[in-house]
């Protein structure tokens, strides 16, 4: 277990698997979460400037936060979320996209309010097969300290 104090300086980690978006898959979230037509009619999405179906913004955050469970990084001793910073949708999630994460350590703090802990920012980036940026976002970690600080 690697515990707040333990976090190295710097490290980032591919996921091992990779997502490949399906008409299937784009449909059945969108039917069940965000039934927007670009996301469920073919004849839809045609009209717009991608020409083809898009997943939803949250179907690409889901996929994200899957493929980061399957990326090799440390076991932090991760006590629970803290919430999302400065998330980004930079272009479409299309049909046919083969998409991957990286994850980069970022800014990390000792918490001020519970010394026991610390909050790590681990700065997440879902990209296709091009390397072009999908989506980003920082997901604020908790995680616990060995000491309280003192």
């Amino acid at each position: 277990m690697v515990y707040f104090e333990d976090i190295a300086q710097d490290g980032s980690w591919l996921s091992q698997e990779m997502f490949e978006l399906t008409a299937e898959d784009i449909k059945a979230f969108a039917r069940q979460w965000d039934p927007f037509p670009i996301h469920l009619d073919e004849a839809a999405a045609a009209k717009t400037p991608a020409g083809r179906l898009s997943a939803a913004g949250a179907q690409l955050l889901s996929i994200a936060i899957r493929l980061s469970h399957t990326a090799p990084m440390p076991k932090f001793a991760v006590i629970a979320a803290g919430g999302w910073d400065q998330v980004r949708f930079h272009r479409p999630g299309l049909l046919g996209d083969r998409l991957r994460v990286r994850l980069t350590l970022g800014e990390r703090r000792r918490s001020s309010k519970r010394p026991d802990r610390g909050v790590l920012g681990l700065d997440v980036e879902l990209f296709n097969q091009r390397g072009e940026t999908v989506v980003s976002f920082i997901n604020q970690l908790v995680v616990q300290a060995r000491s309280d600080g003192a």
